[in-house]
């Protein structure tokens, strides 16, 4: 991190450090990279990664293996303790019974937990190396204490990512504490509801011995699916955090030159700030996708002191206060940002349009197209879509 812009900086407000699993996790998960990496290279630039459909076929390969492993991993964790239940239910008297069955399902669930920790970083990992990243790239393009290793460590471990405060933005402005409570609670409790949903489906459906016998084995079935599922999305969320950061290399070491920026007035440096601020609140989540961008951007235009940025209205008049070739960058960057965390939210649907005005087709196609290319691995069409210049559309 520059000297300007120390981890403690009114500029960057982290909540909480990072827990005990993510610490874990970035340490093995280094430790997977160096001896990847022995030696010192230079991160590779766009051009310089494979074509997008050989790149697409390496990272299926990866989450194929890694969701069918885990899927195994599932089912035999569910399994050995339904096979006890079935086989020794009967035959022991209820306390030998269940405290054996609770220490086989402790140990089976523990088991369970360190091979997928071990899976989802080795697959994190692989993902990594397909596209380009290396160990050396890993703190320059984050704020305060975050590295690209922790932003794949949370990827991998399924961890929240953490409440940052960047410039004094905060990308939770219009979400209440309830809507918040309900959707972390909805979030933990994500399998025990699949699971009583199926046992419901399953006794209305079936008869007295399929109720008897069937839901004692639903548990696996359901586990080993649910552990694919989770399997797949982790691959596709560390290959979209990768993208990011090799995007953000792209338009601040390609695009972003010193050339470029000398055409940008001061207003219009605050309005890049502002348009990627203002879709991190329509996000409505602290991807670091959206983080990385804000940054760089801020790093970049030289512009660390806290406002409010956020101010979707602010942004609004500014554009009408900026040259046409200026308002044209801006909306390039707005388009970008919105699409940057591989998501549009019902809030930017709305909303984007009254900045795009005349030009919102072309823009809010634009959008969706580069939102797909970094929900479907495709970083060369990507950075096509990433194109920042002073023209319309």
């Amino acid at each position: 991190m520059p000297a300007d812009m120390p981890s403690n900086s009114p500029a960057y407000q982290r909540a909480k450090p990072p827990g005990f699993l993510e610490r874990a996790g970035v340490q093995y998960y280094r430790r997977l990279a160096t001896a990847g990496h022995p030696a010192h290279k230079a991160h590779a630039r766009i051009d310089a990664l494979p074509a997008d459909s050989i790149l697409q076929t390496r990272t299926r390969r990866v989450a194929v293996w890694a969701a069918l492993v885990a899927a195994l991993l599932g089912a035999v964790s569910s399994a050995i303790p339904v096979g006890f239940q079935i086989r020794f239910e009967q035959h022991l008297d209820a306390g030998a019974f269940y405290s054996a069955w609770l220490g086989i399902t402790l140990i089976c669930t523990l088991l369970e937990f360190v091979a997928l920790f071990w899976l989802s970083l080795h697959a994190v990992h692989r993902i990594a190396d397909i596209t380009g990243h290396q160990p050396e790239e890993d703190d320059p393009y984050l704020p305060g204490d975050d590295a690209v290793p922790n932003l794949l460590a949370r990827a991998a471990l399924e961890l929240p990512d953490p409440v940052v405060r960047y410039l004094g933005v905060d990308p939770m402005k219009y979400i209440s504490k309830p809507k918040l409570l309900l959707v972390g609670f909805l979030y933990k409790a994500k399998v025990m509801l699949t699971t009583v949903a199926a046992k419901l489906i399953l006794q209305r459906l079936g008869g007295k011995l399929i109720s008897r016998v069937g839901l004692a084995w639903l548990s696996v079935p359901i586990a080993a699916l649910w552990n694919l599922i989770v399997m797949v999305e982790v691959v596709q969320e560390a290959r979209l955090r990768l993208y990011g950061h090799r995007l953000a290399y792209y338009l601040i070491d390609e695009v972003m030159t010193d050339a470029f920026v000398a055409r940008l007035s001061p207003l219009a440096r605050e309005g890049a700030i502002r348009a990627i601020s203002t879709m991190m609140v329509m996000t409505q989540s602290y991807h670091p996708n959206m983080l990385i961008l804000l940054y760089q951007f801020s790093r970049d235009l030289q512009i660390q002191d806290q406002g409010d940025y956020d101010d979707w209205a602010r942004f609004q008049d500014l554009l009408q206060q900026v040259s046409d070739e200026e308002r044209f960058f801006l909306l390039d960057l707005l388009s970008v940002a919105a699409a940057f965390d591989g998501h549009l939210s019902q809030l930017e649907r709305q909303q984007l349009p009254l900045a795009f005005g005349v030009h919102t087709t072309d823009y809010m196609t634009r959008i969706r197209h580069l939102r797909d290319c970094l929900v479907s691995g495709r970083i060369h069409a990507a950075k096509q879509a990433c194109q920042l210049d002073f023209l319309p559309g």
